[in-house]
């Protein structure tokens, strides 16, 4: 289970939308069938249109096309389910910042990886959507 701790002004939101924990909360578990799934071509649905990708040891990607190619480089890696867990998140307006941990899996289940992250998120239209995406791995 997910724990989330928001830091900020309640759960006031910039447009009365959603506010940030939930928007996050079910963005995550978006993302979470998207990567259960395999789905790269649903992939930059999650993001906003100008997100940029910060992964580990690579050029940054951006643009929904370049969004879909990693992530199905990610899937051929082999990884078949994706948990983040939301330490914190820090409203700001029309933007929000989530701290946290994920794991990674592979098809029978082995962790694969397990790190840290951080995400921007953007409400974009009453949809909170990831627009900086950046995470580090906490094993060797």
């Amino acid at each position: 289970m997910r724990s989330y701790h928001q830091h900020g002004i309640g759960n006031s939101t910039w447009d009365g939308s959603k506010d940030a924990t939930t928007g996050i909360r079910e963005g995550n578990e978006r993302f979470m069938e998207a990567i259960r799934t395999a789905d790269s071509a649903a992939m930059p649905s999650l993001y906003t249109d100008d997100a940029i990708i910060l992964h580990p040891n690579a050029d940054a990607v951006s643009g929904a096309d370049a969004i879909a190619q990693y992530w199905r480089g990610f899937f051929e890696l082999g990884i078949t389910d994706a948990r983040p867990h939301t330490l914190e998140v820090i409203p700001m307006g029309e933007y929000a910042l989530e701290v946290g941990e994920s794991s990674v899996y592979g098809a029978d289940g082995a962790l694969l990886g397990r790190g840290k992250i951080m995400v921007l998120w953007k409400n974009d239209g009453g949809v909170w959507k990831m627009h900086r995406d950046t995470w580090n791995s906490s094993t060797p």
